[in-house]
């Protein structure tokens, strides 16, 4: 199984030149990772460029970087702002801004210059970017405004939630109204109804001749901007979710084309999010130590015209109010939308809305206002089911994947008043109570108007099927429904494609797992939980980033987790979170180190950890404090385990195997090695000292009290009569076990994995995440390709040969179909078979290492991954029984070490390929 009996007959190099002296050209140019970025709030942005060459072995020397003002002056070169001279550098990425402070909401141009290595200089094109709000003055007397009086809603709101206390049952997501229809839900409190999602609109003029005009606004928990009837941008469900105490997501839309001279209106539609949510849940969000509140809205428009003046329209109490056709919304108990209450042009000039109510002052969610520099969710695929039928209970659709989303609905000639439910489920019957997420539904009650559309606004869903519903039967045909995947519109950056059709398909639905996991915050889940579990994210945010651009929603989220974390330094096992266990769990919390590592890794950022140091290092102190076992030092007790093992059905004692404190410890001693690594990079001396004193800590507890020396294996502290994979697999991955060990317990993985369960990984979340990533590395790559393709329980290709269509919660289909955590065997695939790898010691991948493993059962794998720098491409093929073929591209200002059998070579930016006979 081991590759070390290989010998290298034939080697042949060749980079291709196209062009002798091409030169070097700048491309893709992006600010604080996006392109184009509006309402940045960072007063030291980053930039970045990529570069391109038809030379082979070039790189940049230099570069020069202007930022301006106008356009007029950046197409004279004239950086106005911020002239960087020439820097002699390869550095393409992170380049701070040095440059004057950049004022609020302000328009910005900049590019770049680079000299190559024959000392050729070219400029880039032009990117722009423009500033949000630095500080509360800027809002410019903006103010939280909503519908109702703030203590008449409360008094309200708290009189249902106890009335719905009295009513709940355990049966997640919601406690209540499990088994009730979207009608039924919204008619339980048929005394006094919740309100409709409102609607905002605000009447203003504009005189002069416009240059530009943007809107800063944020309505949580969700919005729809309107402007002269026209909703603004493509982005749905926004802003993302956040603890609202502590951060609030705005975003700026640039509404030039929308504005016009004469009369126009501002009209926005809000929903409830995840801010009141209407779920009776299990997580604590309605709680009233929570953030619970009415919808309600905080918007800016500035318009600036040619002749240099600006005009401010603002929320306050000039706005009017009324309720809108959306009559009951809620991320989890899904939404009633009633078009018979629709109200025609509600965002135009032209409306009258005397007989609106005048908006009321709304008191302050408490958290500070920042700019969502994340990507936004949207409808990112359309498309139609691929087969319907009838039954009994409605009109039956199958979609062809478990996906993130929802469907849009056309209805055709239905009666007014006619009510038609939409449930959603991974179940073959949707209307499956018992299933993830229990009833999602969405509900339209039709106008009666020839041709209309049903669909989702302010609720999405998980799904693979759906059933239509239809008082007074309507018919539906597969062109009547499209189906909408909707997840955070993260650019893909990774492919990849082997011979083994079981190898391609666990690739897929790792990937697709992923994707519709990302909903501004990475869930678990796309329909019950819709939570950011952080055990999750610490084992599927890795394999993520090879997929998908995940730098700007994981500097979101790493603040997201920091927001939960209590004064004495806990951080719960959920983010968002409303203390939902803080500090219980140090494997889940060391998301808030392990994130921020990947980042390190993946682009070399070094920013999270420079801003939440004293965030992490409160979070060791708590986690010494709290979950270090007196009795035995370095053991922590711990909530959590090795999430969804094949143990789950064999092992009849209680809690998990070998209990769960060895697993945490070794995270932990993990989670310790990274934080001193990067306090040596920040030039934290102290703290470095401090945090291998703490390495060294954890090192001697796992070995005194975890090490059965008799064995010569690893153990948990509670009694287990089998080898327990997962404590092995981490000590051999995280370096944990004494090199005179190593080979002998290397050997009993192995062992257990082919002898003991016959090719089987017997292990759950963390062991997947190690195994896969340790073995392959160590020589075991076909071996964990057997493993892979395995169609026997548990495995992979089981879940394969059974229709998964994305990764189910563990090795069966009973609990939830879309979970992302198991996806880390995806690394397996990009890392070790194709062989693309960062050089950890120098992160960010302008330094590449290759180091493919050519499977004897395969015939070919390749892969790209469109780095920081650049697509990195490499691919395997078998030539014949002993020949293979490896080759690919480095990209430009890049280098890379390739790793064949027995040879390494260094290789400068261009294409290049070996031939290898073994």
């Amino acid at each position: 199984m081991k590759h070390l009996n290989i010998s290298l007959l034939f080697f042949f190099i060749s980079i291709v030149p196209y062009a002798l002296f091409s030169q070097v050209v700048p491309y893709d140019l992006k600010l604080e990772y996006r392109e184009n970025p509006e309402g940045v709030d960072v007063k030291k942005p980053r930039f970045f460029w990529k570069l391109q060459s038809e030379e082979a072995g070039q790189y940049q020397k230099s570069y020069q970087l202007i930022v301006s003002t106008s356009k007029e002056n950046i197409e004279k070169n004239i950086g106005d702002v911020y002239n960087s001279k020439k820097v002699r550098s390869a550095e393409t990425t992170q380049i701070v801004y040095e440059g004057k402070p950049l004022e609020s909401t302000t328009q910005y141009y900049w590019k770049v210059r680079v000299w190559d290595k024959n000392n050729i200089s070219s400029w880039s094109k032009t990117s722009t970017f423009s500033t949000g709000i630095f500080s509360i003055d800027d809002w410019k007397g903006a103010q939280w405004i909503a519908w109702r009086n703030q203590e008449e809603w409360e008094a309200e709101w708290w009189r249902k939630k106890k009335v719905e206390s009295g009513a709940t049952e355990f049966q997640l997501p919601s406690y209540f109204g499990a088994h009730l229809n979207m009608f039924e839900r919204y008619h339980f409190f048929d005394d006094k109804k919740h309100d409709p999602a409102p609607l905002l609109r605000k009447s203003f003029n504009v005189q002069k001749r416009i240059k530009r005009a943007k809107a800063y606004i944020s309505g949580i928990g969700y919005y729809e901007l309107y402007i002269n009837g026209k909703k603004i941008g493509n982005s749905v469900l926004d802003p993302g979710w956040t603890d609202y105490r502590k951060t609030i997501l705005y975003a700026t839309h640039d509404i030039t084309n929308e504005v016009k001279n004469g009369t126009n209106a501002a009209g926005v539609m809000l929903g409830r999010g995840f801010y009141g949510m209407m779920a009776y849940d299990h997580w604590g969000f309605y709680k009233k130590n929570g953030w619970i509140g009415q919808p309600k809205l905080i918007c800016r428009i500035k318009v600036e015209y040619e002749d240099g003046t600006t005009k401010e329209i603002v929320s306050d109490l000039s706005w009017k109010v009324t309720g809108g056709p959306v009559v009951y919304d809620g991320p989890h108990m899904g939404e009633i939308y009633d078009a018979t209450k629709e109200i025609e042009g509600w965002s135009d000039a032209a409306l009258d809305d005397a007989t609106w109510d005048n908006v009321k002052p709304a008191p302050h969610p408490g958290g500070e206002l920042v700019s969502q520099m994340c990507e936004p969710i949207r409808v990112t695929k359309t498309f139609h089911p691929v087969a319907t039928k009838n039954s009994s209970r409605g009109q039956w659709f199958d979609v062809g994947t478990n996906m993130s989303g929802w469907v849009r609905l056309r209805i055709k000639n239905a009666t007014k008043g006619q009510r038609v439910i939409i449930y959603f489920g991974e179940s073959k019957d949707p209307i499956t109570v018992s299933q993830p997420g229990g009833l999602q539904q969405m509900a339209y009650v039709c106008k009666g108007d020839g041709v209309e559309y049903a669909e989702s606004r302010f609720s999405y869903k998980g799904f693979r099927y759906i059933k239509i519903k239809s008082f007074r039967k309507l018919k539906f045909s597969l062109d009547d429904v499209e189906v909408k995947y909707v997840h955070s519109d993260v650019p893909r950056v990774g492919h990849f494609e082997s011979s083994d059709e079981t190898v391609n398909a666990v690739h897929d639905i790792c990937r697709k797992s992923l994707i519709f996991n990302l909903h501004s915050i990475p869930t678990d889940c796309p329909h019950r939980e819709k939570n950011g579990w952080l055990g999750d994210a610490v084992t599927g945010m890795e394999f993520g980033m090879a997929n998908y651009d995940l730098a700007a929603l994981m500097t979101k989220f790493t603040r997201d987790i920091f927001d939960t974390q209590d004064k004495l330094g806990g951080i719960p096992a959920i983010a968002p979170a409303n203390k939902y266990g803080s500090g219980k769990s140090t494997l889940w919390s060391s998301a808030g180190v392990h994130i921020p590592w990947y980042m390190y890794q993946y682009y070399g950022d070094i920013r999270l950890f420079e801003n939440y140091w004293k965030n992490m290092m409160l979070w060791v102190k708590r986690s010494w404090e709290y979950n270090n076992i007196a009795e035995k030092d370095g053991m922590f007790k711990e909530r959590f385990n090795d999430w969804v093992t094949p143990y789950d059905a064999t092992y009849k004692g209680g809690g998990k195997p070998g209990g769960n404190e060895v697993i945490a410890s070794m995270n932990f001693y993990l989670a310790l090695k990274r934080l001193s690594h990067i306090a040596k990079k920040l030039g934290k001396n102290k703290d470095e000292k401090r945090l291998n004193v703490q390495v060294e800590r954890m090192y001697k507890g796992i070995q005194k009290y975890a090490f059965d020396d008799k064995k010569l294996e690893y153990v948990g502290l509670k009694p287990f009569n089998e080898f327990l994979p997962v404590v092995n697999i981490l000590a051999l991955n995280y370096g944990i076990v004494p090199d005179k060990y190593r080979a002998q317990l290397e050997k009993k993985v192995v062992d257990n994995i082919v002898k003991d369960k016959n090719y089987h990984l017997w292990g759950g979340v963390f062991t997947v995440h190690s195994a896969y990533e340790y073995l392959p590395k160590n020589g075991y790559a076909d071996l964990m390709h057997k493993v892979v393709i395995n169609e026997e329980w548990p495995s992979f290709g089981w879940m394969i040969k059974n229709g998964a269509t994305t990764l189910p919660e563990g090795y069966k289909f009973t609990a939830s179909n879309i979970h992302h955590f198991m996806g880390a065997v995806d690394n397996f695939f990009y890392r070790h078979l194709v062989g693309i790898n960062v050089d950890e010691s120098k992160p960010g991948y302008q330094n590449i290492v290759l180091k493919p493993n050519f499977i004897k059962t395969m015939n070919f794998a390749k892969a790209s991954y469109n780095s920081i720098h650049g697509e990195i491409k490499a691919a395997w093929k078998k030539l014949d029984k002993n020949t293979y073929e490896y080759s690919g591209f480095i990209p430009v200002n890049c280098s890379a070490t390739v790793v064949l059998p027995h040879k390494n070579v260094t290789l400068p930016s261009g294409k290049f390929n070996f031939k290898v006979k073994i």
